[in-house]
């Protein structure tokens, strides 16, 4: 009788854990790489002086520590897993018949970082031979993206606003009172996640060069 109680009190808190999962977080195939438990207690380090990979200067660490984050950029899904989100069928994008076929996606979550890397990559322009050449070469270009970015990671964090509290300390000589950022978060499970998008993720043959089909429906503008 206790272990069939155990059973149930494991099997209760699971559907908890996926109910709140899917409340927070529209369809996605993603959610199959969800862990039972999909979010995680991760306490942020927040200090103007700590030394993260992700910050300062380029250097062989930080375009690493990027480029880690990213690793897996467009994703191959099946036409059913499109129309599951909303997305017209008709003018979706497909990786070459050479390797399978399959429909193009992102994780928005990539998408957001990519964002951020522009944004990053810009305010350290002089090291960047290509995002001086862009900026010289399609000025406005790079401007519009440049300012999606900005208002798409505005988005975002307006749509997933945190209401972890950061607080606020009186420290040595100073007069005004401090933010304290290194608060505890509920995150989600990037590991298992990451793992999800590697299983997805298309090789393009070496050379490829993308081409729209001919006869192919398209859109009459950017999205």
């Amino acid at each position: 009788m206790i272990l069939v109680l155990l059973a149930l009190r494991n099997q209760v808190g699971q559907v908890s854990w996926t109910s709140c999962w899917n409340l927070h977080n529209y369809h996605s195939p993603i959610d199959e790489g969800v862990a039972a438990i999909p979010y995680i207690e991760t306490r942020f380090n927040g200090s103007l002086w700590h030394p993260s990979p992700f910050k300062g200067p380029p250097s062989s660490g930080t375009k690493a520590a990027w480029h880690s984050v990213m690793e897996y950029g467009m994703i191959g899904v099946e036409a059913s897993e499109i129309e599951a989100v909303g997305h017209n069928l008709s003018t979706a994008s497909r990786f070459p018949n050479s390797v399978g076929g399959k429909y193009i996606a992102v994780a928005v979550g990539t998408h957001q970082l990519h964002c951020l890397h522009y944004i990053w990559q810009d305010h350290h322009q002089s090291y960047f031979e290509e995002v001086q050449q862009k900026i010289k070469d399609i000025p406005d270009m790079y401007e519009h993206h440049y300012e999606h970015c900005v208002d798409y990671i505005r988005q975002s964090l307006m749509c997933n606003f945190d209401a972890t509290l950061v607080t606020y300390d009186w420290v040595l000589d100073h007069q005004n009172p401090t933010p304290n950022s290194n608060a505890m978060h509920k995150c989600v499970d990037w590991n298992g996640i990451q793992d999800w998008l590697k299983s997805r993720v298309i090789e393009i043959p070496e050379g490829f060069v993308w081409s729209q089909p001919e006869g192919q429906e398209s859109l009459r503008w950017n999205p």
